[in-house]
């Protein structure tokens, strides 16, 4: 199921699919054990109608108590996730919704949908189908590079910002001995200026 999407899904006669919309549960049922991903079937009024194993396990809930209830609840944004089923209802189907399934005891996974409608034999639309691909290994991997990448970035300014002192200091310090060695000119130019008020050279005093 990973990364696929069968769209427009019709619930056919033959092949021992039934075809009715009360028996079609049943068949999605069947479709949906199938897959290891979380999976779930969603009435046209966002309520949960089927899931499989898996959803169990990703949100704690047991399989009785999560059929009726809306689909939105199990995740850490509810409004993101009607707006998905609710595009599927509308175009037909989405693919990698990016959502974060809640479980039971707080435990959070990030996984992407990938949903599509499916139909009764005169093309009306039944619900759902929707599965889950867990990417939270994935999305921890990317913050671990993001992070490493912000403590190079963070690294690289303390760095620059060292470069930038060290520069700053060299100029302090030129200018520091620079100041002395114009003071050690002014002193010997007021000793010169004095030698010459007593007399000169020879240190004669002046009348």
């Amino acid at each position: 199921m990973e990364g696929t999407v069968v769209k427009n899904k019709r619930v056919r006669k033959g092949a021992g699919i039934p075809d009715s919309p009360e028996a079609s549960p049943q068949y999605a049922r069947s479709l949906i054990e199938a897959s290891l991903d979380p999976f779930v079937t969603i009435s046209p009024e966002g309520k949960i109608t089927d899931v499989n194993e898996a959803t169990v396990k990703v949100t704690g809930i047991p399989r009785s108590k999560l059929i009726g209830t809306d689909f939105s609840d199990y995740f850490t944004e509810p409004d993101e996730a009607r707006r998905g089923y609710e595009r599927v209802f509308a175009k037909s189907y989405v693919t990698d919704y990016p959502l974060t399934i809640r479980h039971r005891d707080g435990r959070l996974t990030s996984v992407l949908y990938n949903a599509s409608v499916y139909l009764d034999p005169q093309g009306r639309v039944l619900g759902v189908f929707a599965a889950a691909r867990d990417v939270t290994a994935q999305r921890q991997a990317e913050a671990k590079v993001a992070e490493q990448r912000s403590r190079e970035e963070h690294q690289a300014r303390e760095l620059e910002r060292l470069a930038e002192l060290e520069r700053f200091q060299k100029l302090t310090v030129g200018r520091e001995l620079k100041m002395i060695e114009l003071k050690k000119e002014i002193d010997e130019l007021r000793q010169e200026v004095e030698k010459l008020r007593q007399g000169g050279p020879g240190g004669r005093a002046t009348s």
